[in-house]
Formats: structure tokens, sequence, C-alpha cells
């Protein structure tokens, strides 16, 4: 037999010091014992394999990235770090594989009497076991950074995505990071285990503890306040790591590690010693003596023996009674078929694992759905349209874990309890075993369903939302989620009958979920070939579910069929006896097959045949079907073929005139239009290019009198017309079309949710064909442009390149618009312009829109069942069409717009419409955006935002105010297409909302705003793809022209007054509104700036801010207030100041700092709590330069805060320390 542990006997008469000598001795033989053991355990290997593909693949794969993308390396040593701590959480199952082991398994074998019977002491035998298994545990974990240097190594990987391989950055993350990790859940668990002896409720309390983990930080997500404390309790070391690289730039991430101190190193001491905690608790219950029964257990046995003496007693003194006869038939085998079923759900609902599963989910379901849908801090109400994939994204893998569990405990339970040869021998045929274990998985699976439905309309309940849509419930969850885990019950069932043992099936089932996940990446794209899969059904309060449910339920169907067949192989593969092999039951099967279970077979595989048909029909031949491989080889072929044509002289669109009509319940649209061209260039022009700008669209026709089409590659829809004359500069030519965008059938997985049934929004590109050659759709990733062979990088013109300044960024110029928009009779057709009529007829509601301005040929039109509700404004009306259950925010929306109107037109010049609308959409997409005068919102963000609480951000108010600046910046100055393109739009909007903002709420609420922009930006920079640009050669980056672009603005207004900054505005727009070619530069902008900027110091911030790449690092420290003895305070603010410029990929070099700060002495800490205005006690500017100053200040009150920039006006890499305690 092999011996489990090492026995040494105590030699008599050693002294004391040599006791201890071999006490130690002794710890490391059993130490170094259970560690060779557990290395030749398969357990092992195993997992140290797997681990090592995971990591390999990681790094070797384009599809899966944790850490590294963009300019970080993955192979860098935050992307060490990060796989390591991610890994931690679910090497936690491994971990209790090895060290849950030590402790039951010598009771296991048996020769747990045997070691209890020698004289080694409890420590070294409990304590050695298990420091040889949290060593093994800890080799086994060194396969995946292994796995990553590996695959780093790999000749197909594209050299720019890795850096240097350095042994330093390896021992950092496996020793400081790993290890620990390894040692706090080894003692965690090793504990549990010591105290229940039994490996399941171990596993339990893994599962326990990963739902807790992830419940406690989905709590703490947002809580940038508290984030120390949280980095330091946190047990993985990830939230101390990543609050010390958070704002790390990707030359930093490649390069360096944090400083083994602070919040990480006191994370790794805590832990630590909380682990040694849970050995000293493992060890105080360890019982090294023999086990006895327990009370309870004693109890219970005594109880049963009472009640079997009893029964016996009764046999014996009765008459003797015969048994009833058996009975066969069909109803017989229907209560025979009942009453297993219900035996079954029994053994599982009073099972502790499903209790203690079914708690879990729902904490982590509740978890998610009271903390999540937070926008800047602030709320969303809790619509039963954004609870329902809120839960099937928390709850839906505690199905999944009880039907892959409960499948394999079901079918083996006879056999595990030695009862299968009894069982086995009775006249029943194989799926009276079958069906009620299956049965009893799927109900028990349904209950779960259900409860986790009540779960969620509680916390609807509780936070204060009534309308629970029960209906909806059904439909959206219910129903489609109960399928779903019935197919998984059907198929763990299915692989445990073929399976040799359970432990097999449940590792089959594993790789069938990981399968799943990765399916797409490997080519399994069509939902045809993956089990279970089909399209997702996209969700909105406006359009329900639309006809996307229809597709969804013909897979289902599809798979039902699939199931049927799985549950007949279930059936001819079941078990009888002691036979276990599979080649005996499949030689078996054809006998089995015959009478009803061939029949189902035969109707199951015509379904499965007739739907797999008709689902192909649908997705392949009347819709089209790309893997992504494919759309990425069009779009790169795209590019080859026509790029070279970008800049061609090309006529301009200078007027449109359309007639739409919608036909939402067959997801219909007919366009027939014209256009204007004209020459605005300065040569003439031969050739005019017209490109389909949409695949969903088919352009039927084009009439081009005076040209003809020299060329047409109907693959990419692209066509060349060669006029009969040249168009020569000024000269108009007229161009009309026909186009069809009409879906039919479904697809198998992106619908189309622009064109619906209820709420359809379209723009002009995707009607209507466009002029030119664009870049809309084209490649960005340089890895993947590098594998289809283009150039590594896609990017637009310098800004000094002044010849792209022939075209605006959308690539649009100034029009004029006659839109006529027909829909069903009982929608509300919307467009841009001036609504002139506006009939219904014949079932349909017909209107017509004409711009009463200038419009880039850039807009949209809407089509719904609306609510509407105006207000008129100084002669401009003002609408919201909105949803007519979503009336929550509609006079927020028109209060924004009003002030919007109040604001910007004195500060930068008068509003070109007659009318401003906000149209809401479905929640297929989360945005707002701004055409001419009107003004998409999706029903996602702004209509249910939960406004109730006057201390959270009012982002409805910002994102209308936002989108009412795009009137002035886009659709009044339009940007260059060039660098900088975007700072006159989104940067300027962004401005613009700030003061609405400051106007309603005052500069209190601003701050708290620009923290969560100043987070933004400096956590977006470590994620650049490119290179971080300067504000003004800013290229479509958002975290710059949003979140940076807010920053530098606000300081600027600060510094340079809002009023010269207005005026600075106010003379761009009378220089460019309604300008075409030569569009604007930001250098524009810049110009008008710095002609308000009164000094040295402020025209060296425009530079800094706008120009160049600059971040701060300002520092109070110790600050202190001694009172005089007239009673006023003597205060001494210590500062340290330094400042930054920045290359594209995060180089910093320190530069000279000389300029004026704010600093504040404060009896409340800004930004916390009710802080306000009455809390300042002193805010000067102060001369600071870079290094160590100190500022001496008199006050009448002693202050509790001091700071320096103490509102974060400045972009200042650690904020935390500008504001400190006064001593």
């Amino acid at each position: 037999m092999n011996v489990s542990t090492p026995v040494a006997p105590a030699q008599a008469g050693s002294s004391p010091a040599g006791q201890r000598t071999k006490s130690g001795s002794m710890l490391a033989q059993v130490a170094s014992f259970e560690f060779n053991y557990q290395l030749r355990n398969p357990v092992f290997w195993v997992a140290a394999g797997l681990f090592f593909l995971f990591s390999f693949g990681f790094v070797a794969s384009d599809t899966i990235q944790i850490g590294g993308g963009g300019n970080v390396h993955e192979n860098s040593p935050t992307s060490l770090a990060q796989t390591q701590m991610i890994f931690s959480l679910f090497y936690m199952f491994v971990t209790t594989a090895f060290v849950a082991n030590v402790v039951v398994r010598d009771d296991d074998t048996g020769f747990g009497p045997i070691v209890r019977s020698t004289r080694i002491s409890k420590f070294d035998y409990l304590i050695g076991r298990f420091v040889g298994a949290w060593l093994i545990a800890s080799l086994a974990f060194a396969s995946i950074p292994l796995g990553m240097w590996f695959g780093s190594l790999m000749p197909w990987l594209d050299p720019e995505t890795l850096g240097p391989n350095r042994l330093r950055d390896y021992a950092y993350t496996y020793f400081l990071l790993a290890v620990p990790n390894v040692l706090v859940t080894s003692a965690l668990f090793f504990a549990l285990a010591t105290a229940t002896r039994s490996m399941m409720t171990t596993y339990i309390g893994v599962i326990v503890f990963l739902v807790l983990y992830f419940v406690a930080i989905a709590m703490v997500r947002e809580r940038l306040d508290i984030e120390a404390i949280v980095g330091v309790v946190e047990p993985f070391g990830g939230r101390a790591f990543n609050s010390l690289t958070r704002y790390w730039t990707a030359a930093e991430r490649n390069t360096m590690l944090p400083d083994f101190a602070g919040t990480l190193l006191y994370n790794r001491l805590l832990w630590i010693a909380l682990s040694i905690g849970f050995l000293a608790i493992a060890y105080s219950t360890y019982r090294f003596a023999e086990p006895g029964i327990s009370k309870r257990k004693a109890r219970k046995q005594k109880k049963a023996d009472k009640a079997l003496a009893a029964a016996a007693a009764e046999q014996h003194s009765g008459p003797v009674q015969t048994l009833p006869a058996a009975r066969f038939g069909q109803g017989a085998a229907r209560a025979q078929l009942w009453e297993r079923t219900r035996f079954e759900m029994r053994q599982v609902f009073r099972s502790p694992a499903f209790i203690v599963l079914m708690a879990l989910g729902l904490m982590n379901s509740v978890a998610n759905l009271v903390f999540a849908g937070e926008l800047f801090g602030t709320p969303t109400l809790p619509v039963t349209r954004a609870i329902i994939p809120m839960l099937e994204g928390s709850f839906t893998i505690i199905p999944i874990i009880i039907a892959i569990y409960y499948a394999g405990e079901l079918v083996w339970r006879e056999r595990d309890r030695k009862m299968h040869e009894i069982i086995d021998a009775t006249p029943l045929p194989n799926w009276a075993y079958v069906i009620p274990k299956t049965a009893a998985v799927t109900l028990v699976l349904l209950s779960a369903v259900l409860i986790s439905a009540l779960a969620a309309m509680l916390v609807q309940l509780g936070k204060g939302y009534t309308n629970l849509e029960l209906g909806r419930y059904l439909l959206w969850y219910v129903l489609p989620m109960s399928f779903a885990v019935t197919l998984i019950a059907i198929l763990a069932v299915f692989v445990q009958a073929l399976s040799p043992n359970k432990y097999v099936g449940w590792g089959i089932m594993v790789l069938y979920i990981v399968l799943q996940i990765v399916a797409g990446s490997v080519g399994l794209e069509h939902n045809l070939y993956v089990y279970g899969q089909g399209p997702r059904v996209p969700l909105s309060d406006i359009n329900n579910a639309g006809s996307f449910w229809k597709g969804a339920w013909w897979f289902r169907l599809y798979w039902a069929a699939f199931a049927a067949l799985l549950l007949v192989g279930a059936h001819l593969l079941w078990r009888r006896g002691t036979e276990t092999r599979l080649k005996p039951r499949l030689r078996r099967a054809p006998a089995r097959l015959k009478g009803m279970p061939g029949a189902i077979a035969a109707v199951a595989t015509l379904v499965l045949v007739s739907t797999g048909a008709w689902i192909f029909y649908n997705t392949v031949v009347l819709n089209e079907y790309r893997t992504s491989e494919e759309n990425e080889e069009f779009f790169a072929n795209y590019e080859k073929k026509f790029l070279a044509y970008e800049n061609l002289p090309q006529p301009t669109i200078s007027d449109v005139k359309l007639a739409i009509d919608l036909f939402p319940a067959e997801r219909r649209a007919e366009v027939s239009g014209r256009y204007e061209l004209r020459n605005l260039t300065q040569t003439s022009i031969r050739d005019v290019h017209v490109r389909d700008t949409d695949r969903e669209t088919k352009i039927q026709g084009i009439a081009f009198p005076g040209a003809k089409l020299a060329s047409h590659d109907k693959e990419y829809g692209y066509r060349i017309y060669r006029l009969d004359q040249p168009m020569a500069p000024g000269e108009a030519r007229a161009l009309t079309f026909k186009a069809q965008r009409w879906n039919r059938g479904f697809r198998n997985s992106v619908e189309d949710t622009r064109l619906v049934e209820n709420g359809t929004f379209l723009d002009n590109s995707e009607l209507a064909p466009a002029i030119g050659m664009s870049r809309m759709g084209l490649l960005r990733d340089r890895v993947r442009r590098r594998e289809h062979g283009l150039p590594p990088e896609l990017r637009p013109a310098k800004l000094e390149d002044l010849s792209a300044t022939d075209k605006s960024y959308f690539g649009a110029g100034w029009s004029t618009a006659d839109i006529t928009l027909s829909t069903s009779a009982d929608q509300m057709p919307i467009a841009p312009g001036k609504k002139v009529s506006d009939v219904t007829r014949d079932g349909r509601r017909i209107a017509r829109f004409v711009s009463d301005a200038p419009i880039l040929t850039f807009f949209s039109i809407q089509s719904a069942r609306y609510a509407e509700k105006k207000r008129n404004h100084k002669g401009v009306e003002l609408a919201v069409y909105y949803h007519p259950a979503h009336g929550w925010n509609v006079d927020r929306m028109l209060t924004a717009m009003q002030t919007s109107l109040d604001y910007y037109g004195p500060a930068f010049g008068a509003y070109q419409f007659d009318q401003a609308r906000i149209i809401e959409f479905p929640a297929y997409a989360t945005f707002a955006q701004a055409f001419a005068n009107t003004m998409p919102y999706s029903e996602a963000i702004g209509f249910v935002a939960d406004t109730s609480d006057p201390e959270k951000i009012d982002y409805v108010t910002y994102i209308t105010a936002h989108e009412m600046g795009h009137q002035w910046w886009a659709h009044q100055v339009i940007g260059a297409n060039m660098q900088g393109g975007t700072m006159l739009s989104e940067t300027l909007a962004q401005y613009s909302a700030l003061m609405v903002m400051k106007r309603l709420y005052g500069e209190d609420k601003i701050r708290r705003f620009l923290r969560y922009e100043l987070d933004g930006y400096l956590r977006s920079r470590g994620g650049e793809v490119i290179e971080e640009l300067p504000l003004a050669r800013v290229e479509d980056q958002q975290y710059i022209h949003y979140q940076k672009g807010s920053l530098a603005m606000y300081l600027l207004q600060d510094r340079l007054g809002e009023a010269a900054v207005n005026q600075a505005l106010r003379n761009l727009v009378s220089r460019f509104k309604f300008k075409g070619a030569p569009y604007p530069r930001s250098v524009d902008l810049i110009r008008e700036l710095r002609a308000v900027a009164k000094s040295p110091e402020d025209q060296a911030l425009i530079t800094d801010l706008l120009e160049r790449i600059t971040v701060y690092d300002m520092k109070v420290a110790a600050p202190t207030a001694v009172q005089r003895k007239d009673g006023k305070w003597d205060v001494t603010v210590p500062v340290e100041a330094k400042k930054f410029y920045a290359a594209g990929k995060g180089e910093e070099k320190e530069a000279r700092l000389q300029d004026q700060f704010p600093i504040g002495l404060f009896t409340a800490e800004p930004g916390r709590g009710a802080f306000n205005k009455t809390n300042v006690i002193l805010m000067q500017r102060q001369p600071v330069k870079s290094g160590k100053q100190v500022y001496r200040f008199v006050t009448d009150k002693k202050p509790t805060h001091a700071g320096v920039d103490p509102y974060n006006f400045y972009i200042d890499r650690n904020s935390n320390d500008n504001v400190m305690p006064v001593a």
C-alpha cells in the first residue's frame, strides 16, 4: 500500500533542544513528503498544463487580451501582474484541490488511525502537510508566467506588441503578488477543510468566497474616495496594484513596476498575517485523535434505531399480509415517472450545496442590480428593460453550475451508493431513469430562474419602482432563460451517461463552457455550430423585442430537436448493472432504438434538418453572412482598391431633396432622392465617385445626366462616372437615385437595429449614396492592418497640411435640404428643418421638412409612436419626442435646452433655427447625437436617469447642454479633416455644457464632475493605441477631446475669465459660421484665445494646455495652524510642485514650473459630502515654482484642510495629495 505520511518514532531521553531540532526536522520531512506526493499527483500536471495553455494563449493569440493592448506590450510588467492576479481568482479551485486533500486524504484512505497512533506532533503533521501543499500549489501556479514567457516567443506575433522579457518583472509579479495570493487562499481553504473535513463543503466555500468577492468589488467599483482603503483590504492585491498604476502611461506600463511600499506593502502584510491566522484556526480546530460521532449524528442514529425496532416488532406481531400485485401499463409508468422525478428533485432541493449556490447567485445578482447602471455617480431608474440584461449577466452562471453539478450527482447517485445492481435489475426501461433525472434537473433550474426573477422584482420595489411588467419578465427572461438551462440540463445528463465517471463528465461540461466563450475566436461564429447558441434579442421599452425574437426562437427550436436526439442518445447508452464500458453499450444501442425512441429520433432529426435549412436560408441567403475575418478582409481590400481616390477633387452636395417612405411593420424603407452637386474646388472635375455607404441599403438606380458609368465595383458598391464635359469651378449638376433598405427574415447574430417597428433612427449615410472616398469603416487596429498587408496606421492629415482644409472632418459640406418623410399613420415622422406640412391619408402619415438655415449633409430621420411636449422660448419651439412611459426627465431636458439658448446666444452668437428637438430612440445604443436642430437621445441614458437626489450630478442636463452646444460647434463652425478637427466641435461642446451646469448648479457641482473627467483622462492615457497627442492635434481620441478638453477649457475660463473666453469663441463663430473650404483648424481657435490672454503666464498656459501634453504633480505636506495671542491663526502650507512634458507614448521630462496656482484653506474637505463655498476660509492665487516652498497665512478661524489646486483644475497625476488635513 502507499504510505501517505512519513512517521518517525520520538527518541527517548532527548533534550528539549533536541526535541525542537527533531520537531523541525520532522516538519521539513512531512512537508517534503507532501510536496513529492503531490508532485506525482495527476492534478498537479493537469492544472499546470491547463493554466500554461491559458496564459500561453492570452499572449500568443490576438483574440484574448489581459492587460496588454494599444501601446502596452503583451508581456509588459503590468500585463504580467494583471494576468497573474486575475488567474489567482480561478486558481483557488486548484489550490483547494491540493490543501483540502491534505486534510481528508488519510481518513478517506483509512490510513488516518495509523498516523494518529504515532508520536508525531499535531503541529508537524498539520503544518508540514500544509507547507508541502502550498509549495506545490505555488509551483503549479508558476506555469502561468512560464506560459506567458513561452507565448511571447512565438514567431507569428507582431513584434510591435511585445517588449523584452526581463527576469525582474517575472520575479516581482510572481513572488510579491502570485505566491502570497496562493498562500492566502491555501490557508483560508485549508482552515475550512480542517473544520468541515469535507472536500465538497470546501469547494462550496470557494464559490461563496468568489461571489462575495465580486459583490464587494461591485459595491466599491466607482468609489474613488475610498480607493486606498479598498486597496489595503482587497485579498489579491489587485486594487492596490491598480491604484498605484492607475494613471501610468503606456511607456511606464511597459518598463516600470510600482515600488513595494505604501498600499501594496500594507496589503501584502495584512493578508500574510491573516493567512497565519487562518492556519492558527486550522490548528486549533483540528482534532488529532480519532474523530468520534457527533452528538447530532448520535441522536439521529438513536432515533433511527428505535424506529427500525418498532417497525420490526409491528411486523412480527401483526397478521401476514400479501404484497400488492405489480402493475404495468401507461398509468403506472406515468406514476412512476412522476414519483421518480419528485424523488430526484427532493435530493437536489434538500442539498446544502443547492441552497448555498442559490443564495450566492441571488446575492451576486442583487448586488449588481443595486449598484450597476450609474453614470457620473448618478443612478438610473430600475426599468425592467435594463434590469433583465443585468440579471442575465450576473445570474446565468448559477443555473449552469447547478446543471453541471447535479446532472453528475443524480446520474451517478445509485452507483456512488453501491445500489446500482439492485436498481438496474428492475424491469424498467432506460428512459425511466433518463427522463426523471433530466426532468428533475430541469425543474430545479426553472425554479432557480423564477426565484431570480422574483429577486429582481424585489430590487425594483426596494428602489421605489413599482412598474414590474410581469409579462416582460415572462417573455424576455423566464421563458428564454428556462429554455437555455433546459438545453444545458439535457446536455449535462447526456455527457454523464456517456462518461466513464462523473468527474470526466464534469470536465467535459467545463470544456463546453470554455468552447462557448472562445467559439467565435476559433472560427465557429455561426450559431448553427455551437450548441444552445442563438442571436441575441435586443430589448427596448420603445420597440419591446421587435421582431428580433423570431430568429431566436427558430434557433431554440433547432437546438430543441438536437437536445431530443441527446435524450435518445442518453437512453441508448445508459449503463445497466456492472457494465460501464462504452463499446458494449454502443453495440446494444440499435436494439434499444426500436419503437418509441426510434420514432422520437426520426422526428427530431426531421425537425433539426428542416429548421437548420430554414435558418441557413434566412441567415445566409436572405441576409449577408460574413465571419469576422471575412469582414476584416472586405475592408482591407476596400482600402487597397479605393483609398487612393481619397484626395481627388470632388463636387459637394449643395442641395438635397429626399422622399423617404418608411414601412415600420416590414422594417423597410424606400428612398428616392436628388442631389445638387456643385464644384466648389478651384479646378475642373472630370470624374465623380459615387459610393454605397451602408451594406444594408441597396442602391437600385442612379441617373446622372451628362455622365457615363466608367466603372462599377458591385462587390464594394463603388461607382465612377466620367462626365461628358468636366465640371467647371462653381458649376452645378443634378444626380438622382433610388435606394431600398429592407430587413427580411432574421440574421445569425447582429441585427439591424436602426430600421425597426417602432423607433427607427437612420442617418443619411444609411439611406443614400455618398460622393467621394471616405475612411469610414476602414481598419484601425495596427495589428490587424499589418496582418492584411496595410500600412500600420491610418491617421488624419497633419495640422500643418493646408490641403486637408478642403474637407470638413465629417466629410460633408453645407447644403439646403427638403425632406418628405412618410410612415405608418400611428407614428410621428421627424427630420431636420422646419415642418411645412403634416398630413395623414391612406393609412400613412406624411410630413415635409425644409431647412431654414444651411445644414451639413449629415442628418437623421426618426419615426415612432411618440408623446410630445413643447415649450416656446423667445420664438424658438423646443420639443421633446419621447416614449409615453418615459416622461420622468422631459421637463429637465426642456429646461436645459432653454438655459443653453439663453447662455449660448449672447456668448457665441445667434441660434440659427426656429426649433430644437430631442427625439428618443431605442436602447440599442447608449449615446446622444446632434444633427441640425434635431438631437436623437437614447432611452438608456437621460430618459431613465434617477435625478431624485439633488446632490448627484445632473447628467441629463449636462448631455442635453452638450448636444445643444453642437448647434454652434459643428452646425455653425465645423473643423477641417485633419488633426485637431474634433477640438472645434467636441471640446467646445464640452465647455459649453460646463458653463450651463455652472449657471444652473454653481461651481461645486462642476468640481465634482471635473474629478470624473480628470480620472477618465488619466486612466485612458495608458490605453492609447497609437500615441497621445496635444489637444490641438487630437485625432478623434475621445479621452482627449472630451475629458482633457473639459479640464483645459474650464481652467482657461478660470484663468482668462469666462467673458474673455466667450469673446474668443464669438470671434471664431463670426469668422467661420457656415463657411466652407478652407475649413477652420484648431490653430484658429488658439489664435483667438491668445488674443484675449493678457499676461505671459496666460500665454504659456495656453501652450501647455492646448499645444503640449502637460501634467503636474502638486503636493501639500503637513500643513499646520498655530493660534496667536490675538485669537487668530498662523497657518503654514508647505507645497511641492513639479511640471512634466510628455511624449506620445508617455515618456515624461520634467519642465520648469513658474505659474500662479490657487491655494485654499477650508473648514471641510473639498469635494466631500456637502462641501460648499461657506467652507472656504481663503482662496488665493500664489506664484508657484518647481520644487518646495512654504506659504504662510493669517486667518480668523482654524482651517481643517489646506490645499494647492484644491478643485483639481490642473491635470495632476496624483490629486489625492493636493489637499491635506491641517494639524
